[in-house]
């Protein structure tokens, strides 16, 4: 007997979570129908990266008290399955569903042919109930993967933390780099990005880092470095605010607070080297003196 919620949960976002909440619910309350029972989160893993990484989703199903997921890759042998061959192998035979939370959207099988009505009708035939939970709106839009990462690549931190309900990080232990920002007095810390999770558009932002020897303010850049590196992969490069010391192989976690400016080739190091002055010497930077 299991409580089931199944998607492609692309990030858990707030719309997503209210699904979660239901299957929380669902778990934790003896009177309700088919209640007091085990959770599992069904998740359809589509390739390329995604906004939380594997550790950050667990995270959010921790809050909820939902310690299983099971992974289903979406593969061309998944995507062939009809609706009752994929209740019938994975809900029932592997998972022993007897509840399914799920959008109102919700659509499985082949070609899209099972929907919300689909599910209800196989649960009939196989023994379990279904509950449809509608979309979330905010600000007059659906919430969705779609629209959080388009808002990444604008780089409108707070509006894609305010739709995910969890803030835009990444961490990762401290690599050594060229030190070419060490050379021109702006030593930074270099990250490299997990593959399994997107990155915001290229460019400076105003953040704030949590290291082993305390929480500072810093400005950090996301991209490829065009004018010192050609075809480089993308890095994630920090100058911290009033720090001297030595993170090399520590774990550290970059929050982006604001976007600053795009990513720009300059014409010399020079140049560059200029433009960090101005990008340190912000009101991020007067405001944490």
């Amino acid at each position: 007997m299991t409580a089931v919620t199944i998607g492609k949960f692309d990030g858990f976002h707030k719309g997503h979570q209210l699904l979660l909440a239901e299957l929380a619910r669902i778990a934790a309350d003896p009177a309700a129908e088919d209640g007091g029972m085990p959770t599992c989160v069904c998740k359809i893993d589509f390739p390329g990266p995604g906004l939380l990484t594997r550790e950050e989703q667990q995270q959010v199903l921790d809050r909820y008290g939902i310690y299983r997921m099971r992974r289903l890759a979406f593969t061309e042998q998944f995507a062939s399955q009809t609706p009752e061959e994929f209740v019938r192998r994975v809900l029932v035979g592997e998972l022993g569903t007897t509840h399914v939370v799920v959008g109102t959207d919700f659509c499985f099988g082949y070609d899209h042919a099972g929907n919300v009505d689909t599910l209800r009708d196989l649960g009939v035939k196989y023994g379990f109930s279904v509950t449809a939970i509608d979309k979330l709106y905010m600000d007059g839009e659906v919430v969705s993967s779609t629209r959080i990462r388009s808002l990444l690549s604008e780089g409108k931190i707070q509006e894609a933390e305010r739709l995910l309900g969890n803030r835009i990080c990444y961490k990762g232990l401290v690599s050594h780099g060229k030190e070419l920002g060490r050379t021109i007095g702006f030593p930074t810390l270099n990250l490299i990005p997990d593959r399994d999770k997107i990155l915001p558009c290229f460019g400076v932002y105003q953040s704030e880092v949590i290291t082993p020897l305390g929480t500072y303010r810093g400005i950090t850049n996301i991209g490829k470095k065009p004018t010192v590196e050609k075809d480089g992969l993308p890095t994630i490069e920090t100058f911290l605010f009033d720090f001297s010391g030595d993170l090399y192989d520590e774990e550290i976690t970059v929050r982006l607070m604001h976007f600053l400016r795009p990513e720009k080739k300059f014409d010399s190091v020079q140049e560059l080297q200029d433009q960090m002055k101005k990008d340190i010497l912000s009101p991020w930077k007067r405001d944490a003196e």
